[in-house]
């Protein structure tokens, strides 16, 4: 099956090019405010506020409280994310912190230290691991009826 052009999975190709961004080995303190996406591989000290995208990169850092739509860590949090729509947190992401947001994506192997809040929603959203054709109830049966068949 072709790959579609127009759809586009990996969130930072949905949100665009990232405008503002703090370079590997470079330490900043302070505060942002910012209408486009930010990228951070170096040190940050201090709270951001962002309309689009936050993402730290591997081997970045931030201390102090993240306010955006979306944010994807990588790197290292120590802080809150707050009023957050969708949080990504990446294999070698480590948050210390609290994250409010609608939407989570956790990877195996990340780091979180903290409590997790989303809105009440009607029905909860659970991932399945799809395992090949069968159904895990099937899966389960057939485990039985061949442990039946070995014991006779």
């Amino acid at each position: 099956m072709p790959k579609r052009e127009d759809k586009q999975r990996r969130l930072e190709d949905r949100i665009g090019p990232i405008e503002s961004v703090i370079a590997a080995k470079t330490k900043f303190r302070g505060k942002i405010n910012s209408e486009d996406s930010i990228q951070i591989s170096g040190n940050f000290r201090g709270d951001i506020k962002c309309e689009q995208l936050v993402k730290i990169n591997n081997g970045g850092k931030i201390k102090g409280t993240i306010s955006s739509t979306y944010v994807i860590i990588e790197g290292e949090l120590t802080g809150d994310v707050e009023t957050a729509d969708y949080v990504e947190i990446r294999p070698e992401g480590r948050v210390v912190g609290n994250i409010s947001t609608s939407e989570i994506a956790i990877a195996e192997g990340s780091f979180i230290q903290g409590e997790i809040k989303m809105p009440d929603k009607d029905e909860p959203v659970s991932f399945v691991e799809k395992r090949g054709n069968e159904e895990p109830e099937e899966a389960g049966e057939q485990e039985s009826s061949e442990e039946e068949q070995s014991q006779e």
